[in-house]
């Protein structure tokens, strides 16, 4: 009885544990592929993935010869095309062309139409294109093996996406988000604070007195009775005007390297032209003589007026 319980125990905890692990594996969230062109690695299954049921005749006794054969004629390379709406597109390539027929897609248990995207006869490939509901889908093939004389069922899923497109046809068109702007912070204002007055003082308040404008400038207006002025005309001096031709005549000739000579052929020298120039002015003793002459009137007036007209002394009065 003991032994009988404790393998019952055993039995209900391995159940327990099972079902928390399987709990645990369902509930991880699967997240789809953002919009965006993917390239991924195809990965062929002789069995389903998820329940293990090998649906191809072959059957247990085929499987490793099955998987070989569908690891050759699936490509590694696929394609996963995610529009902005979220729809998915899955792209796979099948090799050995020249040996397969009529190949026939399902995704998650319904079927599906294929659109035959591009054929390479040099590498004997063929792409395939296809909706499915995400990247995680299960893809079922079966196409018919020439050589075998039968159809071959395996699945495909695909994983492992980077960005990019590789050399696969692309159909889909995403479009880069515009980046958000954000708007720039406005520049913090300091506070003020007004400073509070006494309760029994009063702020004076001074009103500026209004400035009066300056008095615009008068535009002064020519009279129209002003007389023409007439210029009187200068006499000049026939002596001034000798003598400065002279010392033209003297500069010219200096600056020319020119020589005077008079009628006789002798050479008028600079002491010459002084002496007739002395002598032109005068003799100075004749103007010593006048200003002595008139000196002595002056003082001669002086004296009779300080000596008898201002005391009302007339020497010439008859008495």
């Amino acid at each position: 009885m003991t032994n009988t319980a404790s393998k019952l125990k055993r039995a209900l905890c391995s159940m327990v544990v099972m079902l928390a692990l399987m709990a645990g594996i369902t509930s991880v969230p699967v997240l789809a592929a953002s919009p965006g062109i993917y390239t991924a690695t195809a990965t062929s299954h002789y069995r389903h993935p998820t329940t293990g049921v090998i649906e191809d005749s072959g059957g247990e006794g085929s499987y490793v010869l099955g998987q070989s054969m569908t690891d050759s004629a699936l490509n590694k390379a696929a394609l996963v095309e995610v529009d902005s709406s979220g729809a998915t597109w899955v792209t796979i390539r099948l090799n050995l062309m020249d040996n397969i027929q009529s190949p026939q897609f399902q995704v998650d248990g319904s079927s599906v139409s294929a659109t035959l995207m591009q054929e390479d006869y040099s590498n004997n490939t063929a792409d395939y294109r296809m909706r499915v509901n995400s990247e995680n889908s299960i893809i079922r093939c079966n196409m018919y093996v020439i050589p075998m004389g039968r159809e071959v069922i395996f699945y495909i899923t695909v994983g492992g996406l980077s960005a990019g497109s590789g050399d696969f046809v692309t159909s889909i068109t995403v479009e880069e988000p515009e980046p958000v702007v954000e708007p720039e912070p406005e520049p913090e204002q300091p506070e003020t604070t007004t400073p509070q007055t006494p309760s029994n003082q009063t702020p004076s308040t001074q009103t500026p007195s209004a400035e009066e404008p300056s008095a615009q400038p008068t535009e002064e207006t020519p009279s129209s009775t002003e007389e023409p002025v007439t210029e009187e005309p200068v006499t000049e001096d026939p002596d001034s005007e000798t003598s400065s031709d002279n010392e033209e005549d003297e500069e010219s000739s200096e600056a020319l390297g020119l020589e005077e000579f008079d009628a006789s052929g002798n050479k008028v020298s600079d002491t010459s032209t002084e002496a007739e120039q002395s002598s032109s002015t005068g003799n100075p003793i004749v103007w010593w003589i006048i200003g002595g002459i008139v000196v002595v009137a002056l003082a001669g007036g002086c004296v009779w007026y300080f000596c008898f007209f201002r005391k009302g002394k007339n020497p010439f009065r008859k008495k």
